[in-house]
């Protein structure tokens, strides 16, 4: 009988994923079945529960593949501009491109959609999605801090606050789209968003505010981190 060699097992897992992550996309997670995955895949029943225990434990899977494809492909991306407003626009492009399909990445975007769904549910997808944030977060924390570096970014900006609230404005536009349909523009939300990237920028130039109520402390970056 031939050994099953490890990079044979993880070919037929990453199968796996891929196909349950077109199932739940299409599908969302609560009409999809593993047997529709059985479907897609081309695998048996018992291929499939190798793998994976329940329907649960394989929308996990498919979460982390969207996970870290996205922030493998845009940290790839990222390196290719030269300027702060450079790598923001290229982020929100990117992000953009995974919403139309056209990123250059298998994960289906729907697929997010629905662990936001389930998250207040199921604690096992919380705490994905809040993995994902981090590793967003850190992500716009390295680009804003070099580009507050190099003054492109104002001295006085909390960072931490602007890469959580840039990678939340992201993600907003998947909703935007979704609520959008048959409506939504992409130039519009090119627009839109690359708005708030240009203000940023503009006030690299403008004195620390002073607004009542307001507490803009310094940023201060993680240990090991610049």
């Amino acid at each position: 009988m031939p050994k099953i060699t490890v990079q044979h097992e993880q070919e037929v897992r990453t199968r796996i994923v891929r196909a349950a992550n077109d199932v739940f996309g299409s599908l969302g997670y609560h009409r999809a079945t593993m047997r529709d995955v059985v479907a897609a895949s081309g695998l048996s029943v018992g291929a499939i529960y190798t793998y994976f225990g329940s329907k649960d434990e394989l929308f996990l899977a498919c979460c982390d593949l969207t996970a870290d494809e996205v922030g493998g492909a845009i940290a790839s991306r990222l390196a290719q501009g030269a300027t702060t407003r450079e790598r923001l626009h290229i982020a929100l492009g990117f992000y953009l491109d995974s919403l139309d399909g056209t990123a250059g990445v298998v994960a289906d975007p729907a697929v997010l959609i629905h662990a936001w769904a389930e998250a207040e549910q199921e604690p096992a997808i919380r705490e994905m999605l809040g993995r994902r944030r981090e590793q967003i977060s850190t992500i716009g924390r390295m680009l804003l801090a070099e580009g507050q570096a190099r003054g492109e970014v104002p001295a006085w900006a909390d960072i931490e606050a602007l890469a959580v609230a840039f990678g939340a404005m992201l993600d907003g536009l998947s909703l935007v789209r979704l609520e959008s349909g048959s409506r939504y523009r992409r130039a519009d939300a090119e627009r839109q968003a690359g708005a708030l990237i240009e203000l940023l920028l503009a006030a690299a130039t403008v004195d620390r505010p002073t607004a009542p109520g307001v507490v803009l402390a310094p940023y201060a970056p993680p240990a090991g981190v610049g």
